[in-house]
Formats: C-alpha cells, structure tokens, sequence
C-alpha cells in the first residue's frame, strides 16, 4: 500500500465512521491523545504490504490495541469482558514483540501468505478502535443532552457481543499466523551463522526448515477437536502429588525403560487431569511433548477419536516444528487422509514424522475412558500399543478409570501394575496430606486451622470432593455463611460422596430459581457441544423466558465454569454430568428443592433454537455462505477458509447444523409438533441445499447422516414428509464424497446426478438453470434395499437392529454371526467365527459397541463390533 493511499485513507477516517453514521465531533483532548496513538499505529500498517520485518505488524496491533483500552476506560461494565480479552491479547502481543526483537533481521521476513492474516488483524482493530471512539462520544453527547438527562443510554448488546466476536476470530488468525512463523518459516541458517537465542541456535543448527505456503495450507488443513483442557483443568498446586509426578517423570526420563506407555488408573475424582495437566506442562517446558488429546463426554468432539489423530498431528507441528514437513508432506501426499482408518491416519501423521526425530517425544491422553465408544477406545489403545512398537522415541502417557479392555490390550507394555495399590489407596498417607495441603491453601483466610483440617478428613482422599466444597465456601455469589457452608458439609452421612456434596449444591439454591436453573441444567445436558453464555440467552429469549444464563452459571460457580476466551460454559467434573443424568431419571418432579431434570424437553427446546438459527434472516442458511469467488477449487484448496468459516458461520448455526436433527430424534412427540413448521421450511429446497454447504464446510456430513437415520426411526404421527427426509438421507449418502470435497459440487455434480425423478433433482432444475443436464443414463429413483439379505449358508435364528439403527446382526445355524449395513442391506465385514453350535440368540449392547450371542454349544460370546474379535 502506497504513501499516497494512506494519507487517503486517514482523510477518509475523519469524516465518514465504519457503521455509515454522520460525522463525529471533534474529540476531547483526552480522545485527541487517542487518535494520536492510533494513527502511529495505522502508520505502520499503512506500510505493512511493502515491509519486510514481522515486528511491523506486532507494534500496529500492540499500539492499537493500546489506543481501544485507552478509548474503552472507566466506561460501564458492559466493556469489562471486552477490555480484559483485549487486555489480554494487548499482552500476548508484547510478549511476541519481545521474542521477534532477538531475531537477526534475516529471519524476520515475511511473505504475502503470512502478511495478510496481520493485515486483516490490524484492520480489524482499526475498525473496532473506531466504533469504540464513536459509541463512547455517542454516550457523552446523550449523558449531557437536556432532553435525555433523566434517561441513562445503554450500549448497544448486540454490538458489543459482534465486538467481541469479531477481536476473538482476528486474533485467533493473527496468532494461528505468528504460530505458523515462529514454528516453520525460520529460514535457511548457514553452518556458522551466530544466534542469538541458544534454544533457536539448536533448533537451526545444520538444519535447514523451509515451508512453503502450500505445505503451511496443508497442515491448515487438518481439523483439530474443539474441547480445551486448560478451560476446565488445572495443573496440581505446588507441594501436591509430588511424589505421583516423580514416578512419572523417572518413567519419561528412563531411556532403557520396557515400559513404553504409562497408565494412571483410577477412581473418578482422584486428580487424574489436574495430574495429566502438570505432566503435559513439564514435558512441553522440556521440548519432549509431542501432542495432548483430552476426552470428554460433554463434547461430541471430545468423546470420539474422530479427529484424534489430526489434533496429535497439528499439535506435533506446533511443539516440534522440524516435523512440520514431514506432516504437511504426508498431507499433500494423500489429500483423503482424514477419511482414513484411524490407524493409517496415525501412522503417516505421527509416526513416520517420528521417524525423522533423535530423541523421545511423549504423548498425554486423558480420560481416556470418557470417549464414548467401547469400540472406539479398544481400536485407540490397540492403535497406540502398535504404535510405541514401531518408533522406539515415542511414549504414551494416559490416563482412565478401570478398564478391563485397556489392561488386556496393553498388558506388559504399561507400567500400570508397579502403581496401582498406591493410586487405588485412597487413604494413602501421601494423599492425605496432599488434600490437606490444597485445603489449607484454598481455604486459609475463609476458616480456621481445625475446621480446614476437619474438612480435609471428611473429603476421604477424594479430590473432586475438595475441590467443589473449597469452591462453595470461596463463592462470592452466595449468601450463606462459610460457617454455615461449613455445618452442612460436615453434617453429611458419608465422608468423601460426591454426590452429596452435589445435592448440598443445589439445595443452597434459591427455591425461586429452582426452575430456571433446572432448565438450564437440562439444557446444557442436552447440548452436544459446550453451550456459550450467548447461546444460552439466545435459547431463553426463544422460549419466551427472562433469565440471565450468567447469573444462573455465577449461582453455580462451585460446579460450573465459564471459559473467558470462548464464553463457553463447562462441566467442572464428569462426575457431574454423571449425577445431573441421574436426577434426569429421578421421581417426584414437583418436589420442592429437589433437583429434577427434563432432558427430553430441553432436546425439544434446543431442537426449536436450532431450527430458528438456521432459518434467521440475518445470521441463518443461505447460498455461497461462504461468499467463494469461485466453484473450481476444493475446499482445502480455498485459502483462508479456516478464517472465513469462522467469520461467516456464526458459531450458533454451526451448532444447529451439526445437531439439530438429532435433537428432534431425542425429543417427545409433542416438540416434534411444535417445531414441524420450521422443520419442514429446512427440508425445502433451497434450504437443504444451503445446509448442505455447512456441513460441507464444517465436517458435519457424517453427522448429519446420523442425524438422518435416528430421526427416520420415529414413525409415530405424521410429524414430517418423511419420503422427503429418506429422500435426502439418500442423496447425501450418494454423494457424500463430492460434498464433503467442495460444497460448490452440491450444486454442480450432485444435483445433476440424482436420480431424475428424485424430489431434489426435480426442484433442483426448476431453481437452477444453468445447472448441467444429464440426457441419459441417470436412474429414476434412488435403488430399494434387496428383498432379501443373502450370506448366511444355514438357517437364520435370531436377528436385531443396533441402538442406532445403522446396523443389523443375525446369529444362524451355520454356527456364524454376520453383521449388515441397514442402509444399504450389504454384509460388513466378514462372519464372526468363533461358537461350535448353532447361534440361537444375537443383541446388541445399549451403546453398539458390542455384541452379545447365545450358542447350542452352551457358551455365550461377547464380540466387539468394530473389530469382530470375542
């Protein structure tokens, strides 16, 4: 940008503001001082397209974003939240500044590919500086105004949340940027070439990194899990768990070691993730962590190993940047990498880029027992034994809670064994002292020495115990007493139930919010996802109720938490989840101050928030929302749509995208009818077809399949056009493959290729013009299931549909079991071997990982679906 353009374009921000809003009076002197700060900083940015330094970009932003914390000020506390993330991100980028600056001036050069997400980001806070200025002048002028002196102005909401929003993405690009310079565009170092820093002196020494932007858009391109330990988990307070942690660092550090993988087993609350959080510090401090991957139930992306692999992967490329390469090599190698089996996935990702590598790199999975899938953890630790066998410098550390199938899969190759009586040992001596020392420190100015140890008695070696009382008795939100707070935890029957001190929880509640916040409760439930704040407002107004979700979440602070980056509000604890679906099921609904939860209904309301996303005006479905200027290109071939996606599909439709059918299938008939309208608008073209690029743009094809098929099991009441749905259940199955490669060909090879008499081939016609007609060839109708479902060789005794309906099982005289696909009537796989007599009866366990069958040979088998071994 030249000279000439900037001076242009500061001309132009003295007279017209970014919404389009008359001029704004001439500032204050304070504000004077402001705009004098941040046209210094715009100065800079003005140059950034002819620089060649990366310290050009990180003093514009560090300077503006200075100026907004200055403009922003002792104003009302609706900017709290907004002036600590900038805050935040104001230190972030100082202490970038502070690195770059040690840097020769040869390796601060930057190219077009990571200039523009500076630009932008710089950009972004020019924009944001001004609406700032121009919202605080508003709010002077309507303060001093005679005819509104009495009225007090509020900001607007809604643009402070898109403030909000718009900072977070930004910055999110703008460090994803600095990330990818700092790991991967070091340039080539000459043997001899002094370095400053020793760390970079060894990371460039006879090494020679260069990345292309194409081998920088292929790492990109590898999808990450959303759930972020450090919003829920800690790491052990000092002077806690040593004497696990030693154990576990002599493990790590031992090099002649047989023990390749170390598994921390345990009771739940014990301190597993605060423990895995510690060792994942240490090691990442040390330069040998080589990726983290924390499971969780209460996110569909946390409890499947779906992107387990790319997460490892893409973390791999962050803490050892020599790998980076190699990653993206593979990437670029087999671009349908990530519809790879998970083993494949793992071994070019992770293990042959391990092969490039001298020393060891550890690995941290926790809760491993919280992904959900039986089969999926069975395939996961066989996949990771596997893997420490062939590259010797790898090490897993892992942590679960008893698990039979884990111990027989990993066997000799855990050190799990030499620990067990002492973790399993509640009353061990260390752990006593070390509840004790968290207590102590937790509670030290709330109660007296005696009372702190009698607390830690009660608490019986459990942790999470600990934790959620010294939670309740810090609050600043409740109104009870600590002393009284302090009664009733020790008034309780048992010593160290956690349930107990979850009913005292939500005893101390208020009885009047007792209904909102067991909607809540219900709801987040429900959710498939962490809800946000917002999110959670949104569904409130939807339903017609006036509660404020962060009040509600304040009331609870002793088991609920709110990431302040995300907003996001999280589960302290599994047990948590564990106890809330346990009152979903509890009796006497109306009792007073007992805790009942309708999950059924919150599914029926998420379904009516969902749907009601999807067909907004201004932030729902609609054609090319991803504003491509072209249909040629695959989606990992669009640059930047990590950063579009996160700017133009609001995180809300996101959310109904991916789940809102499977609300509806979880839900009662009396919500099916109360959202059939919307439904049936969403399963209109053009509608469908806008979906259809989400899910393409976010991964939500398989999902939505199963969305499809659970919604297609309820047949009672004509509750929608159920042909429609099957119709559109068949079409993405059809074409799963192109719409998930480029959302473009929804329109370009999968509408023209449908069956010709299918519903959304004829309306895709008639909407579409220009669309490529197909003269011969194409089949009327999507082709039946077959009449009959031929393999077995002997009669068939006993058959069954799994849980989710995706599956048939059928146990025949043949003395074999034979699995097949309900969709397509195909066999899976090959027979099940193993009975010596007739199979008389098949089932399915209640989660579909397992198969259970009954023989004439007098034995009964239990076989795993996904891998067909009894």
């Amino acid at each position: 940008m030249s000279t000439q353009k900037s001076t242009k374009r500061k001309k132009q921000r003295g007279t017209v503001n970014s919404s389009g809003s008359p001029p704004v009076p001439r500032p204050t002197n304070k504000n004077r001082q402001v705009y004098d700060m941040v046209n210094v900083g715009l100065d800079i940015a003005a140059n950034i397209a002819e620089g060649s330094e990366i310290l050009a970009p990180l003093k514009a932003a560090c300077r503006t974003t200075k100026s907004i914390l200055e403009a922003t000020e002792n104003n009302q506390e609706e900017w709290t939240e907004l002036t600590a993330r900038v805050n935040g991100y104001m230190s972030t980028i100082e202490e970038q500044i502070a690195l770059f600056e040690t840097y020769p001036p040869e390796d601060m050069a930057i190219n077009e590919a990571f200039k523009r997400p500076l630009v932008h980001y710089v950009k972004c806070l020019e924009d944001m500086h001004d609406k700032v200025v121009n919202l605080k002048e508003k709010r002077r002028l309507d303060k001093h105004a005679f005819s509104k002196a009495i009225i007090k102005v509020k900001i607007d909401a809604e643009e402070i949340l898109k403030l909000n929003r718009d900072i977070e993405d930004r910055h999110s690009q703008f460090m994803g940027a600095l990330g990818l310079f700092a790991a991967l565009r070091i340039q080539s170092v000459e043997r001899n070439t002094k370095v400053i820093k020793a760390d970079v002196e060894a990371t460039k020494a006879n090494v020679e990194i260069v990345l292309t932007d194409v081998d920088s858009a292929a790492i990109l391109q590898l999808p990450t899990a959303a759930f972020v330990a450090s919003s829920v988990h800690r790491t052990c307070l000092t002077g806690t768990r040593d004497a696990v942690l030693q154990t576990i660092y002599r493990w790590a550090d031992d090099a002649t070691s047989d023990k390749p993988i170390f598994w921390l087993c345990d009771i739940a609350g014990s301190g597993k993730s605060t423990v895995a959080m510690s060792a994942a510090e240490a090691w990442k401090k040390e330069g040998v962590l080589g990726g983290q991957f924390f499971f969780s139930l209460t996110s569909s992306e946390g409890s499947t190993t779906d992107k387990f692999c790319t997460t490892i992967a893409r973390d791999l490329v962050d803490y050892i940047p020599k790998l980076a390469s190699h990653v993206a090599g593979a990437v670029k190698r087999h671009p349908s990498l990530i519809r790879s089996s998970l083993q494949e996935q793992f071994r070019m990702l992770v293990i042959e880029p391990l092969h490039h590598l001298q020393g060891r790199v550890t690995l941290v999975i926790d809760a491993l027992d919280e992904c959900q899938s039986g089969s999926q953890r069975r395939e996961l630790v066989e996949m990771l034994s596997t893997a420490v066998r062939e590259a010797k410098n790898l090490k897993i550390f892992m942590t679960s809670r008893p698990d039979p199938v884990i111990q027989a899969v990993l066997g000799s190759l855990s050190i799990k064994s030499k620990l067990e009586d002492r973790l399993h040992d509640v009353h061990h001596r260390d752990n006593i002292d070390d509840i004790a020392t968290y207590i102590h420190k937790e509670l030290k100015e709330v109660l007296p020495e005696a009372k702190r140890l009698r607390l830690a008695e009660k608490a019986n070696g459990l942790f999470i115990w600990a934790s959620t009382a010294c939670r309740m008795l810090s609050s600043e939100t409740t109104l009870d007493l600590p002393e009284s707070i302090y009664d009733r935890l020790i008034s309780v029957d048992q010593t160290g139930e956690i349930d107990d001190v979850y009913k005292l929880v939500f005893e101390r509640v208020d009885l009047r919010s007792y209904p909102a916040m067991s909607n809540m409760l219900a709801l987040l439930l429900a959710a498939f996802e962490p809800l946000s704040i917002d999110d959670l407002d949104d569904m409130f107004k939807n339903l017609g109720l006036k509660w404020s979700s962060r009040a509600l979440v304040q009331n609870l602070g002793s088991v609920l938490s709110v990431d302040p980056s995300t907003n996001l509000i999280q589960f302290r604890h599994p047990t948590l989840v564990e106890y809330l679906r346990r009152c979903s099921f509890a009796s006497a609904p109306n009792k007073p101050n007992t805790l009942h939860l309708n999950v059924t209904k919150a599914h029926g309301q998420a379904a009516s928030w969902c749907l009601k996303r999807l067909m907004s005006r201004t932030d729902g479905l609609k054609f090319n929302i991803c504003q491509l200027e072209s249909s040629f290109y695959l989606n990992r071939e669009i640059p930047n749509l990590k950063a579009r996606i996160s700017r133009l599909i609001p995180k809300a439709l996101r959310y109904a995208s991916s789940h809102w059918l499977l609300h509806v299938a979880e839900t009662d008939d009396t919500w099916r009818s109360m959202v059939k309208r919307e439904l049936e608008q969403i399963i209109q073209a053009p509608h469908v077809l806008y979906w259809m690029e989400v899910l393409s743009f976010t991964g939500g094809v398989p999902r939505a399949i199963a969305g499809l098929r659970a919604i297609g099991r309820h047949t009672g009441g004509e509750m929608w056009d159920k042909a429609r749905m099957d119709q559109i259940r068949r079409f993405i199955m059809t074409f799963s493959v192109p719409i998930q490669e480029s959302a473009p060909h929804i329109y370009i090879s999968a509408l023209p290729f449908a069956p010709i008499k299918s519903i959304l081939h004829i309306e895709g016609a008639k909407r579409y013009r220009n669309l490529l007609r197909v003269t011969e060839g194409l089949e009327e109708m999507y082709s039946g299931l077959p009449s009959s479902l031929r393999g077995h060789e002997s009669g068939v005794n006993s058959v069954e549909f799994s849980p989710d309906g995706s599956q048939i099982v059928s146990g025949s005289d043949d003395n074999t079991i034979r699995l097949w696909d309900a969709a397509t009537g195909q066999a899976v796989g090959e027979p099940l071997r193993g009975h010596e007599g007739w199979v008389l009866a098949v089932a399915f366990s209640p989660d579909g990982s397992q198969i259970v069958s009954g023989s004439y040979d007098k034995t009964i088998r239990l076989w795993d679906v996904a891998t067909g071994q009894a």
